[in-house]
């Protein structure tokens, strides 16, 4: 019963994948069929980013401030399977953000 669960509901997916890795998760919400975790620090999003890989994008947020958001997925079910997930994270315009951030935008 829980893997039927894990695969229709994107926030256990989530949470199972950020559980098994250790990874911060914040705020965690589903849209459709996709998890959308949003961290507390801009450094949080390097975790995830080392975790499972993915690309990143970024968008000026307002004011001073830019929006990172990684796009990658949960560990594959045993149906090959995976759920979309978006990470999000914001920083200070010109804050100094991690290489292994600014590398993986797409």
């Amino acid at each position: 019963m829980l893997a039927t669960r894990t695969s229709s509901d994107p926030t256990v997916a989530a949470r199972v994948t950020a559980d098994l890795h250790g990874l911060p998760t914040g705020r965690l919400t589903a849209r459709d069929t996709a998890a959308h975790i949003f961290t507390a620090d801009i450094h949080e999003l390097r975790a995830w980013i080392n975790a499972l890989g993915g690309f990143v994008t970024r968008q000026r947020a307002g004011g001073a401030v830019t929006l990172w958001t990684l796009h990658t997925h949960t560990e594959p079910r045993s149906d090959g399977s995976s759920t979309p997930v978006l990470v999000h994270a914001l920083s200070l315009t010109g804050e100094r953000i991690h290489p292994d951030i600014t590398e993986a935008v797409a």
